[in-house]
């Protein structure tokens, strides 16, 4: 049971960042945030037609992902959504790249009488999420590396069937395929909802370390 549940999430989270068509699997976010280039139709609404259901996506052009082109792209974010987004993700080659552009700008200060090796917790150093204009920007093993997304959680929802939330069926025999055993599924229906695509971003094309 504890492998089926992990294989449920691995499959959960592989289709939250892949997934634009398979109607088996969670609509992920390459369809939930795009501006029409990708998947035109989100919801059964045509992006072409009307262009407030569009996402904003940039392309960084190759380069490195720093404070200030991250600043630019939440600007561009609040801009096109009016709203500011509740946090950034991507994954974690690209999300340490960015890092660096942190810890050379650290510092630690000394107090008098005390030093580093006389602290039972030692120095602490780099962050858990890196802070961009109030927007934390998260690594996630599962997102493209060079890819970063922008969310805005008031309209982004995994909706969970409550009759299918992790339900199992039941053991049944395997003696109709003529082998000795029994065989149970875990199911779960839920459906990944944007309800207002253009309060969110996605860049693609920044540079990531091979980790």
């Amino acid at each position: 049971m504890n492998d089926a549940t992990n294989v449920m999430m691995d499959a959960m989270a592989t289709a939250l960042y892949n997934n634009t068509t398979n109607t088996q699997q969670f609509i992920g976010l390459p369809a939930a945030v795009d501006d029409g280039t990708g998947t035109a139709t989100y919801g059964n609404i045509n992006r072409n037609t009307y262009t407030w259901w569009k996402s904003k996506q940039y392309a960084a052009g190759n380069v490195n992902p720093t404070r200030q082109n991250v600043l630019q792209y939440i600007s561009g974010t609040v801009k096109n959504g009016a709203e500011v987004p509740t946090f950034g993700v991507c994954g974690f080659g690209t999300w340490t790249l960015l890092a660096q552009d942190y810890v050379g700008q650290e510092q630690y200060v000394i107090t008098p009488g005390h030093g580093f090796d006389s602290d039972s917790n030692g120095p602490q150093a780099a962050f858990r999420a890196l802070m961009v204009a109030g927007v934390p920007i998260y690594p996630d093993p599962y997102c493209p590396e060079g890819t970063m997304y922008f969310l805005n959680s008031n309209y982004l929802s995994l909706y969970i069937h409550d009759q299918g939330s992790f339900v199992f069926t039941g053991f049944e025999s395997t003696l109709p395929n003529w082998q000795i055993g029994y065989v149970g599924a875990v199911l779960m229906i839920a459906e990944l909802v944007s309800t207002k695509p253009k309060s969110m971003t996605k860049v693609t094309g920044y540079n990531s370390l091979n980790i």
